[in-house]
């Protein structure tokens, strides 16, 4: 695993870039994965969406040869999700071969490495299950041998992969379930993948991970990650009777500094009582309100 780099400053941000086909390009929908990764990194990081609907690893490599290297090079993080159409069986004009679809990834992958510096962490995901119909060439049984070449893939490059395939597969339910076309996510699918890809930042890329506060269910706790937010905490830092003061130096803030901030006590972090008190109070107003409109709407209905 290879540490990723950290914008310690305010006014910048960290990049993530999301790479791969139409399930990556469509993820930035309403309540797709790849829209819940840009709430996750709110404040902390630009979420990128460098999807291309159709591609397979071979246009996919081609398409990343005009990206890197270039503005992408300093991402901290790069999600690799391709193999949907590759995987399709043979007699589709996406498909492609198990070796070539190797080869093509393992160019990918080395291709990032190379414009990173080394430095970007990678999340490789597989294919994940489809419905099986052969007149579509969909077979999810394909998709699965596709995957076993994809973690073969990120292990030969250090990466971390996601096995989407076995992760859906193992829950019991059919493919279906996650999906409104047989290959792509559903509001479901799309949930349960940004759970998983959140998993895998949380447990194997501490230093990009992001808690959630847990009073308000928001990725926004200024001092709770080792990823820098891009601007002071309202609560913690900001002197109200001169705010232009924290924003005045624009240069990087030095390791001192950086560090001091971190062990600022965080008011969002351990929620103090009078916030939980006010919680409390504002949900129990809410709850009295709604007996009160059923009791009302009883008795008019008698």
């Amino acid at each position: 695993m290879t540490e990723a780099p950290a914008t310690a400053r305010y006014g910048g941000r960290t990049k993530v870039v999301l790479f791969g086909d139409s399930i990556t390009q469509y993820s930035f929908h309403a309540g797709g994965w790849g829209q819940r990764l840009t709430e996750y990194f709110s404040r902390r990081a630009d979420v990128l969406n460098r999807g291309f609907a159709g591609y397979n690893t071979l246009y996919a490599h081609l398409a990343l040869q005009r990206l890197l290297p270039g503005e992408l090079s300093d991402a901290a993080l790069w999600t690799v999700g391709l193999g949907a159409n590759d995987s399709m069986l043979p007699g589709s004009e996406v498909h492609l071969p198990a070796s070539e679809y190797e080869a093509n990834l393992r160019a990918i992958l080395g291709r990032i490495q190379t414009a990173s510096g080394g430095r970007a962490a990678i999340i490789v995901i597989g294919p994940p299950p489809k419905v099986d119909d052969q007149e579509a060439g969909q077979s999810s049984a394909s998709s699965a041998e596709y995957a076993e070449i994809a973690s073969r893939c990120a292990a030969a490059y250090g990466a971390e992969f996601l096995d989407m395939h076995a992760a859906m597969s193992s829950t019991g339910r059919p493919f279906s379930d996650f999906s409104h076309d047989g290959v792509h996510y559903n509001t479901a699918g799309n949930a349960f993948a940004f759970e998983r890809i959140r998993g895998v930042i949380d447990t194997r890329l501490p230093q990009l991970a992001v808690p959630r506060d847990p009073v308000t269910g928001r990725y926004d706790l200024p001092n709770a990650s080792p990823l820098p937010c891009e601007m002071p905490g309202i609560m913690e830092l900001i002197d109200h009777a001169n705010p232009a003061a924290v924003f005045t130096p624009l240069e990087p803030a030095s390791a001192a500094a950086v560090a001091a901030h971190a062990t600022l006590p965080s008011l969002w972090q351990t929620p103090p009582p009078w916030r939980t008190a006010l919680v409390s109070a504002v949900l129990g107003a809410a709850a009295a309100t709604a007996a009160i409109m059923r009791v009302a709407s009883i008795k008019f209905r008698v």
